[in-house]
């Protein structure tokens, strides 16, 4: 008698942790990481558990599914063994029945209805999720294998991991939107970011004959002069004419020359110079590593065809940007 109480008092325990690796399942596969990120950008322990499990989510599912897997084997064949105690053969018939009700309901469908979008819940069971990984890692990765083995030699081939491709992206742009969790303006920004690897300089260049610049037999004088004209801060210079750019001068390396019939010579700095058919988020890293904000664009000639601005491509991404001047080149 005391064998069969205890037998179901650990019979509902199994299915306790049952519901606890399928509530604990659908909240982590459907928490935001940004939402994850941010938290644990902002020192939360826990937060910063999860978002280290997020880096490979399939070993942290693969450990919950053989950690429920096995609860529920354990379970079923406890309840089998005390219903055949108690009832003789139908025992197993009756525990069939019973365990397969207790565990749809408790143990499957009201953990994972209640553990889905709970952002709460993944953050009281990130350590324990550490553990479990931790525990069944080795398990789930020796099944992976076998399965592997035997789809190949059933002659399937294993599924690979797939990334998320644009159009998916977009459609899950589009849906945002219209559910009202994503605003319009939000959209086009991202839509303008995933066009922007497809844009190539040569659509975002300042035309050849709009290019304002000067001449390297030019002073200080005329830098500032020039600069005070058009708004601009940053000129390439020339030495001969527009296609022999030597490099580029900044007003602000003139202000602290006292003797402003300097030549330009003797402030000038290398100019970036990129081919014409170079893409544009290229482009903008280079620009980026080198910590300037023109760059020439050239034929394969090496003659001057144009010229790229910083503003030019981040306007890409995010619109117009006015400044006090609205130039292209300060």
């Amino acid at each position: 008698m005391i064998w069969i109480i205890v037998g179901i008092v650990v019979t509902i325990l199994l299915i306790g942790a049952s519901a606890f690796f399928s509530g604990a399942e659908m909240a982590f596969v459907s928490i935001s990481r940004a939402t994850i990120r941010e938290k644990a950008n902002k020192g939360d322990k826990r937060a910063k558990i999860l978002d280290r499990l997020l880096k490979n989510p399939e070993n942290v599912v693969s450990a919950i599914v053989v950690g429920n897997n096995i609860v529920n084997i354990f379970a079923s064949v406890l309840a089998g063994s005390i219903a055949t105690k108690i009832f003789g053969n139908l025992g197993i018939g009756i525990a069939t029945a019973i365990m397969t009700l207790l565990l749809v309901i408790f143990g499957e469908v009201t953990p994972k209805a209640f553990g889905i979008n709970n952002e709460g819940m993944a953050l009281k069971i990130a350590r324990p999720l550490q553990v479990i990984t931790k525990i069944f890692y080795p398990i789930s990765v020796f099944l992976t294998f076998v399965s592997n083995g035997i789809i190949g030699m059933a002659g399937g081939e294993r599924k690979k991991k797939t990334a998320v491709t644009e159009e998916e992206i977009r459609a899950m742009l589009e849906l945002g939107e219209e559910d009202g969790t994503i605003k319009m303006d939000e959209k086009e920004m991202v839509n303008e970011i995933l066009d922007f690897d497809d844009t190539k300089v040569w659509e975002v260049k300042v035309p050849r004959e709009q290019i304002v610049s000067l001449n390297e037999n030019d002073t200080v004088a005329d830098l500032i002069k020039k600069s005070l004209e058009t708004g601009y801060s940053r000129f390439p210079v020339y030495r001969d004419n527009i296609d022999d750019i030597v490099g580029m001068v900044h007003v602000k390396d003139a202000l602290s020359i006292e003797d402003k019939s300097t030549p330009l010579t003797e402030i000038l700095r290398d100019i970036l110079k990129i081919r014409a058919g170079m893409k544009a988020d290229d482009v903008l890293r280079e620009m980026q590593r080198r910590k300037t904000h023109i760059a020439i664009l050239q034929g394969e000639d090496g003659s001057t065809l144009g010229l790229v601005t910083l503003e030019d491509l981040i306007e890409e991404v995010f619109g117009e940007i006015s400044d006090e001047h609205d130039k292209v080149n300060a």
